[in-house]
């Protein structure tokens, strides 16, 4: 008399989970691969095929050694502001490189740089890590220090030899954020943004309105 097979697989209960099979664990980190594939073509400002290989098979090799955990990837795209976002750094590559090349020609005692603290109003990693590139993309700006605590960007900028440079300074990183933000942030992302804006706004006009007394 047969009693069938000594073990037999039992189905998930309804409160575990069938674990992932290969191709879905693949999905889960092909948004971060990708990620992680740009950082590296633009730190390296080269998008040919063998730049992108590279950062890829770079990032393949982080997840295969490290054993990264999967990191959700929570970015929506819009296709007008990132357009202007384009826009916005391909113009403030043009000019600053203007404005660096002209000073180190003509005026090389006056290029002088300096550090400046510019707080964020988005707490998105993913977001500020976007920020940092493309700051550093343009001439004359550079990302030292990025305090997550307190949410400060240090930004160091050449030339910058005024209070009224610092203040055009802290203008530029504050635009290039709100076009990120605003370009691939989530709904949440947004309303943070704004949020921390409209107070951002209320404390300088309470400082202005003290000064001024």
């Amino acid at each position: 008399m047969s009693t069938g097979p000594a073990v037999r697989a039992s189905a998930p209960g309804p409160g575990r989970e069938r674990p992932p099979s290969p191709l879905q664990r693949l999905l889960r980190r092909l948004p971060m691969l990708l990620w992680l594939t740009l950082m590296w073509v633009v730190l390296w400002g080269d998008a040919s095929p063998g730049t992108v290989l590279a950062g890829a098979g770079v990032a393949s090799g982080c997840y295969a050694v490290t054993r990264l955990p999967h990191l959700p990837v929570r970015l929506r795209f819009r296709p007008l502001h990132a357009l202007l976002l384009v826009g916005h750094i391909s113009l403030e590559l043009l000019a600053s490189s203007i404005r660096v090349a002209a000073h180190a020609l003509w005026r090389p005692a006056r290029m002088r740089g300096a550090i400046v603290a510019v707080p964020m109003r988005t707490d998105s990693d993913l977001l500020l890590v976007m920020v940092t590139a493309g700051l550093s993309l343009i001439t004359g700006s550079l990302v030292i220090e990025l305090n997550r605590e307190e949410g400060v960007l240090y930004v160091h900028g050449t030339p910058v030899q005024s209070a009224r440079a610092v203040r055009k300074l802290r203008r530029q990183v504050r635009h290039t954020e709100e076009r990120f933000v605003r370009a691939f942030g989530t709904a949440a992302d947004v309303e943070e943004f704004e949020r921390e804006e409209r107070l951002m706004r209320e404390a300088e006009s309470q400082d202005a309105g003290e000064e001024s007394r």
